[in-house]
């Protein structure tokens, strides 16, 4: 028996991510994220829902460009602090939350340091959807801790730990054991 929860974006569980941009002054900001995801593989695209409230809106429209950076599990504290704090409030909670920025390798945004993952996109596209805007980046760019990279240049589910939001349970939580390999796990059914 099935039953019915209405109408949700119900994508379970989502990456928590911090979406880091600069303010018109240069100050790094940040949001926490969970709408964001691949949208094309060629060109490389990956979007993100921001509402028109939030400093980010205005900081992406202004520059045209911010990094996403995919949290480990370890930073669920930190990113829930930037989430909760408005840039709007506090001018510099990056350095309050004890996030490190470094300056992108090729777009106008900050990588923050501690996130072992960080993507640089070029604005491509905005697509007002209602509450939020859908913002399309170009990625130009992927840096990622030496850590989480295999020697074969693959990253390393296990070492990165991503952290991820549970969206019904207002939860955040790490991923689970590897159940097998894509594209081959499946065959057995053909």
């Amino acid at each position: 028996m099935r039953k019915r929860l209405g109408a949700s974006p119900m994508i379970i569980p989502m990456p928590a991510v911090l979406v880091a941009t600069y303010d018109d002054d240069g100050t790094p900001n940040a949001m926490t994220a969970a709408w964001a995801s691949a949208c094309c593989h060629t060109p490389p695209c990956v979007g993100v829902a921001v509402r028109d409230s939030r400093r980010t809106f205005t900081n992406i429209r202004a520059r045209r460009a911010f990094t996403i950076n995919i949290a480990s599990a370890e930073m669920a504290v930190d990113v829930d602090y930037v989430g909760i704090v408005s840039g709007h409030q506090v001018k510099d909670k990056l350095a309050r939350a004890g996030l490190a920025t470094e300056r992108a390798a090729v777009v106008d945004a900050p990588l923050i340091e501690r996130c072992p993952i960080s993507i640089e996109c070029r604005l491509v596209h905005a697509l007002p959807l209602g509450t939020h805007t859908w913002f399309v980046g170009e990625v130009v760019e992927v840096q990622a801790d030496e850590r989480v990279v295999t020697a074969e240049g693959i990253v390393d589910i296990d070492a990165l730990d991503p952290l991820v939001y549970a969206t019904s349970a207002g939860e955040y939580r790490g991923i689970g054991r590897a159940l097998g390999r894509a594209y081959r796990i499946g065959k057995g059914r053909a």
